[in-house]
């Protein structure tokens, strides 16, 4: 392959990974507003199908965004290692960005699990 091509296969994994990681913000925010507005309101079974499905998906987004942005820091080392060795410098901080971004989503969905927990108990504790 040539460097442009893979240049492409990274970008085109970084744009994809963003898409996933604004799929996973969907999913969360749509989430704490049910939470809010009627999370102590639902009964134990729709809280419970509610939750189910708002942890499939936004653990099957965060997996995106994490396989995406895993294969573009791949891709980067082939084109520092080979074709644009010190000409190019695609990641300067030099950290995996799915290293830091998949611990911090799951953060977030037990975070927003034990925001909707708070809200069906009524805890108003700080």
């Amino acid at each position: 392959m040539t460097a442009a091509e893979y240049a492409d296969m990274f970008w085109a994994a970084q744009e994809m990974g963003v898409n996933a990681l604004m799929l996973y913000l969907t999913v969360i925010s749509g989430y704490l507003v049910v939470a809010y507005l009627v999370g102590g309101d639902l009964s134990r079974a729709q809280s419970g199908f509610i939750s189910g499905l708002f942890v499939v998906f936004a653990t099957y987004s965060l997996w995106g965004v994490v396989q995406y942005w895993w294969t573009g820091d791949q891709i980067r080392l082939i084109l520092e290692a080979g074709p644009l060795a010190n000409r190019v410098d695609l990641n300067w901080v030099a950290i995996n960005p799915a290293l830091i971004a998949g611990p911090m989503g799951l953060i977030g969905i037990g975070g927003a699990l034990r925001f909707m927990w708070d809200v069906r108990r009524h805890d108003n504790r700080s």
